[in-house]
């Protein structure tokens, strides 16, 4: 419920002689007691509304409005308006708004019970400031970081508008449609109301000043016009979070930074490149029972792990994963002993796909459709680093006089008769034993030798008389083997068989950017996942 202040619209005098044909009874009511058929009446109001500027038609400059309503004061900043101001620190309470083009005030909050009399004590009007129905400006800063701008205006008609921009730099309300360019900070804002014309009102439509028949408009078999919504120039200020970036140091980097965009960031999604789809989900156990399946809420998942409640990780020996039908076994001797239950399953799954198209607003189209349900909150999608297909092997096999501590890829030295046939011998790597790693097998008589890696060291000793292969202590498997029949005659003591493995691994460089800002947390982590296709023996 809301109510105006009375206000008195005119007044009328009329004088009447009458006179009496016939002989009537006069009948009086009246009451000589005040408490004798008296009523109260309680009216509570949402809103207060008053008239600033009644009996004249003047615009009211952004600011000048200073009025008391019972012990309240209220000013006026930009259509808005705030009760008792406190000086020392110019902070109020937002009670209502003004119309800059009508000098109607609403006032939805105040002090209760106090009287209702209105006294104006500030107001200055104006007839030169003629209103915009647009408005264009440029930051001083750029780029502007997305969603972050926010522009208040003050309209005379509708009070302050509170206007904010999405993601795409589009601003869009019933009384403001704009767009802002984040790279170029430009802002362009119209103000106008789609408004249907009808019967009733083509005529007042017509009438108005602003008006031409050819900003008329036909949709869906209904003509529309975009009525202008008149705005206060000087009442305009907006708010906005630019970027601003420092000069990369290529000491510092590492690389060149004169091919890199201003702002450092370059993109992760390319139309013709692998894009993977992930899920991250978690399961809580109601037990551990030994020997117990649990069913996850998916299937077909591409990794799993079982931690405690102290976020302990299970050795993968406890435990065995279903990946296609999504199922977790403990192992028959399961026991807790030391982790805390409860145990959570922690898994995920994902779809990789070829990306066909990548839009600017982020949205990613892939070359077939997903396999999986996901949810907004917990999928993340990401470009991948295709690897590609990879096999150990060796390389650079050579003899060479004597051992002379120097990892050469070429023989140093004289040329010695004796040698390895690898060519009907190879020697023997697989992935999962050979790393990268430059060997030398220098001998010490005429059928034993030692086995130096240029970062490995020593790693053991073998003859020619039986095959040697060292064991990769973190695989269990030989690092490469050595084929006994593949020796030649004629080795002496300091005698070197020299040759290169290459291993089944791709450089990847990983670099973790965090930006400035106080630690929140004591440490952090990450964890790196690696995807592989293989070749299943059905």
């Amino acid at each position: 419920m809301s109510f105006y202040s009375p206000q008195t619209s005119g007044f009328q005098s009329v004088q009447r002689s009458l006179k009496v044909y016939d002989a009537v009874n006069v009948q009086v009511k009246y009451r000589d007691t005040s408490g004798t058929n008296t009523g109260t009446i309680t009216a509570t109001a949402d809103q207060l509304r008053l008239d600033l500027s009644s009996g004249y038609d003047e615009q009211i400059l952004t600011g000048s409005a200073r009025f008391k309503l019972g012990s309240d004061t209220f000013l006026d900043r930009d259509g808005t308006l705030f009760r008792n101001v406190d000086p020392s620190n110019n902070s109020g309470i937002a009670s209502g708004s003004i119309q800059y083009g009508t000098g109607k005030v609403e006032i939805e909050s105040w002090t209760p019970g106090a009287d209702n009399l209105v006294s104006l004590e500030s107001l200055t009007t104006t007839t030169d400031l003629p209103p915009l129905n647009q408005i264009n400006f440029r930051t001083p800063v750029i780029p502007i970081r997305p969603q972050s701008l926010t522009v208040v205006v003050a309209s005379l008609d509708f009070g302050q508008l509170t206007l904010t921009a999405d993601e795409n730099g589009v601003i869009e309300t019933s009384q403001a449609h704009g767009t802002i360019n984040y790279d170029t900070g430009f802002v362009s804002i119209f103000f106008y109301t789609k408004t249907e014309i009808t019967a009733e009102n083509q005529a007042e439509i017509e009438a108005q000043a602003w008006y031409d028949p050819l900003l008329k408009y036909e949709e869906l078999g209904k003509q529309y016009v975009n009525v202008p919504v008149w705005v206060d120039a000087s009442s305009v200020r907006y708010n906005a979070v630019a970027y601003t970036y420092i000069p990369l140091d290529a000491d510092i980097l590492g690389l060149s930074a004169t091919r890199l965009p201003i702002d450092g960031r370059v993109p992760i999604f390319r139309i013709g490149d692998i894009g993977i789809v992930s899920s991250s989900k978690s399961l809580e156990l109601p037990d551990h029972i030994a020997g117990k399946t649990y069913d996850l809420a998916h299937q077909r998942i591409s990794w799993a792990e079982i931690e405690d409640a102290n976020g302990a990780k299970l050795p993968f020996s406890m435990y065995v994963v279903d990946y296609d039908y999504g199922k977790v076994t403990l192992s028959g001797d399961f026991a807790l002993n030391a982790l805390v239950a409860p145990l959570t399953v922690k898994y995920r799954y994902q779809d990789m796909g070829l990306i066909r198209d990548v839009q600017i607003n982020g949205q990613i189209t892939f070359t077939k459709p997903l396999t999986h349900n996901y949810d907004a909150l917990d999928t993340i999608v990401g470009s991948a680093l295709v690897i590609g297909d990879m096999q150990a092997r060796y390389t650079r096999k050579f003899v060479q006089q004597s051992w002379s501590n120097t990892w050469a890829d070429e023989a140093t030295g004289g040329g010695i008769s004796a040698n390895y046939n690898d060519a009907l011998y190879p020697i023997v790597v697989t992935n999962k034993g050979a790393i990268q790693e430059r060997w030398a097998l220098i001998f010490t008589d005429a059928t034993n030798f030692r086995c130096v890696g240029e970062y490995s060291g020593q790693i053991g000793t073998g003859s020619v008389n039986i095959d040697f292969a060292p064991i990769n202590p973190v695989t269990g498997l030989p690092y490469f083997t050595v084929k006994k029949e593949g020796w030649g005659a004629g080795w002496a003591n300091g005698n070197v068989l020299r040759f290169n493995t290459v291993a089944a691994n791709f450089p990847v460089w990983v670099i973790r950017t965090v930006k400035q800002s106080e630690p929140t947390v004591m440490s952090d982590q990450f964890q790196i996942m690696l995807r592989g296709d293989i070749d299943r023996v059905v």
